[in-house]
């Protein structure tokens, strides 16, 4: 017997649901399929009434089989499935439910996909109660509503999708040797996680196809096992793990999981520290809401003795009305010019040049390399393509107009606390939309708005910014571009890295924003899939800087003529002790003067000008550890000298981004350290664009015997990495400069290109193996790892911010209740008709 789809149906003594499982089958627009009808261990008598009435309808495309006894749900599965040899398989089970097109939908997106090993649909939980005439339905519930795509990392939490959702190809389950038998429970969970180690599994998003059936309340055989039996989920779902993280140490070893589980346990024990603050202010808050009470009653007691309560009470509210609506249509007409719909006009319309709005991070307190850099490139590159005409957004204008040369605009002071700025954000949102406004919108909305007078582009340059790590940074961008769009202005994002922590509001927020550039560029893959995740195209670009054109040798220090090796360190250190981090990064500095013999320059990437701080003091700490005899702590220097003594080094050792962008552009082998899971994406992509991604080692992996061996792998092959950087340069030089052309031509007017072409693929174009750290597998495990911890900071900032905005009220009142109490007692001495007088006089005003 032979279908095109097997349809496999478990089912035990539930011969009412089981009819309607067959009818859902049955009522399928696509035809081709068989059931395969496994009756494990049940009454057949119940079966047979289920299969009566319907057995003409489908005719020979049943296979039934009835065990003696039960084998157990992941047994009955493979024997159903091993009984025929269809293309492709669903299990459905027998209390679930299909919508008539999901076969065909599914089918047919596995025609279209044949790399995808399966596909997954969107699916509703049904809560029902089953009657002698029925079924109540109590709820209808969105399965995983937020889920837009089927990845190995969010299943290793829990199962985001169930059997009646999914159809699979029959080569894949042969390939993995079908469920486990040996669990009672979650097979479908484990069968998943093996799923998607080697093969991807799509998901049609839209309205549900599935309808996962459950019933809270019911009993015996009729119940749920996920509800029924969730001691039995909890106990087989730690087997699982167990199982697998032994696996995983086997041929790993133990140090990334070590690692992992103190990393999760220090932030772990932040965040419960956080709330233990949260509920402490939470019980001052009721003790001063219950004394605050009392007084409230005391209030009442004197304003019911008051002459003519109501009168005063109804004057001030008016007062109050109008004073409010009389400030807020001033402040509304005074940001008038922002909701403006006249566009400015284009350079092309109007025959003249415009001016561009330059945002980086620049003009910071301390002076930030990579930032300056990148703002520094991308006025280069549009110079070079003829515009001239620029202003730069900043901290700090008198700072900024020196190193630049050009026009500066202030940028407003913002928020960091993730519940403050998203609250901001959507004032600023209202004001632009033409609703009321408050003090701090008006003040992001004004200066965003005196910055961008004049300017027909606003282009975001490259950075790592729009991330919910760094909340500040993304209100600032997320502001920048409202404002813009709302003035009129073309929306240019270049070379950003976009999370990878980046919380709900955020995610949505970004989206949102990000759909109204031009274009957008995603400096390493992670961030290209992300984005298109979210539905925002992207064009998959090289940082900014990648090219930055070298400084004035002038302008240059002395640097050993011999040679010299370039390393720079950021203090962070991750869940590493600070202590040790600095004795590993100077026995990296160790292991690489052995080889090469070469002075060592400590180039300060973020440090504040003459103070030693930041990169500086981590270097002095560093150099004090390290055994080579000649060690230079440098002084802070500007972004052009800095990438440029970078690009002259034999070698480049670095724990920031940017280092490693300046060395793989110069031709450089690099040995780079990244400190924590925002680390390895942004480095992590910066080598794979270069063919290198294996180069990459986390904080994690030092110490773990390997550490020579990776130090000797990249030296022992620097002629080749040399040589292999060499060959490509020139292909992804040109390409970088097609980006900037494009952007060029936006500016300018002209429509910007959908696609210029692809980023060169150097993946496994490197002859000679690098030595990788870990397995892709461990990698996203902690990847997930570090990701979920950053979303736990962030919502604590959110509980804190529910907290404070309850509470805030709650300070001022003992001072107004005061105010109040002494008016309240004057009142009860005036006399009715000069209070009138009086009342009138006011509101008149």
């Amino acid at each position: 017997m032979h279908s095109r789809v097997a349809v496999i149906i478990r089912t035990k003594n539930r011969g009412r649901l089981l009819g309607r499982a067959l009818d859902s089958v049955l009522g399928q627009t696509l035809n081709d399929w068989v059931i395969v009808l496994v009756n494990d261990g049940g009454s057949r008598t119940e079966v047979d009434s289920a299969l009566g009435p319907r057995l003409a309808a489908i005719g020979e495309r049943m296979l039934r089989i009835d065990n003696e006894s039960s084998l157990g749900m992941e047994a009955a599965s493979n024997l159903g499935i091993r009984a025929v040899d269809s293309e492709f398989i669903a299990v459905h089970d027998d209390d679930d439910e299909w919508a008539p097109e999901f076969l065909a939908t599914t089918v047919a997106y596995l025609q279209d996909h044949p790399d995808d090993g399966g596909v997954s649909v969107e699916t509703e939980i049904v809560f029902e109660r089953l009657t002698r005439e029925g079924r109540e339905v109590e709820e209808r519930v969105r399965m995983e509503p937020d889920l837009r795509e089927i990845t190995l990392v969010d299943l290793l939490h829990y199962n985001r999708f169930v059997p009646i959702s999914f159809l699979f190809r029959r080569s894949v389950y042969d390939e993995l040797g079908g469920f486990d038998e040996d669990l009672a429970v979650v097979g479908d969970w484990e069968f998943h996680l093996r799923f998607l180690v080697s093969h991807h599994i799509g998901l049609i998003r839209g309205r549900p196809l599935a309808f996962w059936n459950q019933r809270r309340s019911a009993v015996s055989s009729e119940a749920n096992s996920v509800i029924a039996g969730l001691d039995e989920h909890h106990f087989y779902s730690l087997k699982v793990r167990d199982r697998l993280l032994r696996e995983h140490a086997r041929e790993f070893g133990l140090g990334p999981l070590l690692y992992q589980r103190e990393l999760l346990a220090v932030e772990t024990g932040r965040i419960h520290e956080r709330i233990e603050e949260l509920a402490r202010r939470q019980e001052e808050g009721n003790a001063n809401a219950a004394r605050l009470a009392d007084n409230v009653q005391y209030l009442q007691h004197l304003v019911k003795s008051a002459a003519q309560p109501f009168a005063l009470r109804a004057a001030r509210s008016v007062r109050r009305r109008l004073r409010e609506r009389h400030e807020g249509r001033q402040l509304s007409e005074a940001l008038q010019p922002v909701r403006q719909t006249a566009v400015v006009p284009s350079p092309a319309a109007s025959g003249r040049e415009q001016r561009v709005a330059i945002f980086g991070d620049v003009g910071q307190r301390e002076y930030h390399v990579g930032d300056e850099a990148m703002t520094h490139a991308a006025i280069d590159e549009l110079r070079k393509r003829g515009v001239n005409d620029f202003v730069v957004l900043t901290h700090d204008v008198e700072q900024t107009s020196r190193l630049y040369g050009l026009p500066a605009a202030q940028r407003p002071e913002v928020p960091w606390n993730a519940y403050v700025r998203h609250q901001l954000l959507q004032d600023v949102k209202q004001l632009i939309e033409g609703g009321p406004a408050t003090e701090d919108a008006a003040r992001v909305v004004r200066t965003f708005q005196d910055a961008f007078q004049g300017c027909s582009t606003l282009l975001l340059t490259g950075g790592g910014n729009l991330t919910s790590q760094y909340g500040g940074l993304l209100f600032e961008r997320l502001a920048a571009i409202r404002v813009a769009h709302a003035m009129g202005l073309k929306i240019l994002v270049s070379g950003q890295t976009v999370g990878p922590v980046l919380t709900g509001p955020d995610r949505e927020e970004a989206a949102e924003a990000l759909r109204l550039s031009a274009v957008t560029g995603s400096r390493e893959r992670h961030t290209h899939e992300l984005l298109a995740s979210l539905g925002v195209p992207s064009m998959q670009v090289l940082d900014d800087a990648t090219f930055l054109s070298p400084a004035d040798p002038e302008h240059l220090p002395d640097v050993p003529a011999s040679g010299y090796i370039a390393a720079t360190f950021a203090p962070a250190s991750g869940a590493m002790k600070r202590e040790d981090y600095h004795r590993h990064m100077a026995s990296l500095l160790d292991l690489a003067y052995e080889q090469l013999q070469l002075p060592i320059l400590l180039l300060p990437h973020v440090s504040t000008f003459g103070a030693k701080d930041g990169d500086q003091d981590c270097h002095a700490s560093i150099a004090r550890l390290t055994k080579a005899p000649d060690v230079r702590v440098m002084d802070q220097m500007d972004s052009l000298a800095t990438a440029t003594l970078t690009a002259k080094a034999d070698l480049v050792i670095s724990s920031r981004y940017h280092p490693v962008v300046f060395g793989l552009a110069a031709g450089l082998p690099v040995l780079p350290v990244a400190v924590d899971y925002y680390g390895e994406v942004r480095i992590g992509g910066a080598l794979e664009n270069w063919g290198l991604a294996p180069l990459l080692r986390s904080l994690r992996h030092l110490g773990d015997g390997n550490d020579a061996k990776w130090v000797n792998s990249v030296l022992g092959q620097r002629a080749e990495i040399r040589k292999h950087l060499q060959q490509h340069a020139t292909a992804l030089a040109e390409f970088h400069d097609s980006w900037w052309d494009a952007l060029a031509g936006a500016v300018s007017g002209a429509d910007t290109p959908k696609d210029f072409g692809a980023l060169p693929d150097l993946n496994n174009k490197f002859p000679l193996p690098l030595e990788r750290a870990e397995s892709a597998e461990a990698a996203r495990l902690n990847a997930s790892n570090e990701i979920a911890i950053g979303n736990l900071a962030q919502h604590s900032d959110w509980l804190q911010g529910q907290l404070d905005s309850v509470q805030a009220p709650a300070a001022g009142l003992p001072g107004l209740l005061g105010t109040v109490l002494d008016a309240g007692e004057r009142l009860g001495k005036a006399r009715p008709a000069a209070l009138v007088r009086n009342v009138a006089r006011r509101v008149l005003r």
